[in-house]
C-alpha cells in the first residue's frame, strides 16, 4: 500500500494515509468527514526528478 497524501476539500487538512489503490476514491477527511484530494507536494522519487504535481505536464508522481 502506497503512502499518499490528501488534501481536505472544506477544511483544507493536509495528512498522509496508507491507502489500497481501489480505495483512492472512497477517502475522506479524519476531522470533518468532507471528501478529500490528492495533494502532490514535495519531491517525487524515482526517475531522479522532483515533482509538485502541479506542473501541466504530467499528472504528479503518479506519471513517475
Amino acid at each position: 500500500m502506497p503512502l499518499l497524501k490528501f488534501r481536505c476539500t472544506k477544511c483544507g487538512k493536509v495528512y498522509d494515509e496508507l491507502v489500497r489503490l481501489s480505495q483512492l476514491e472512497s477517502q475522506r477527511c479524519p476531522d470533518c468527514g468532507a471528501p478529500v484530494e490528492r495533494a502532490y507536494e514535495g519531491k517525487c522519487i524515482g526517475g531522479g526528478s522532483s515533482c509538485s504535481g502541479d506542473c501541466s505536464h504530467c499528472a504528479g508522481c503518479a506519471g513517475h
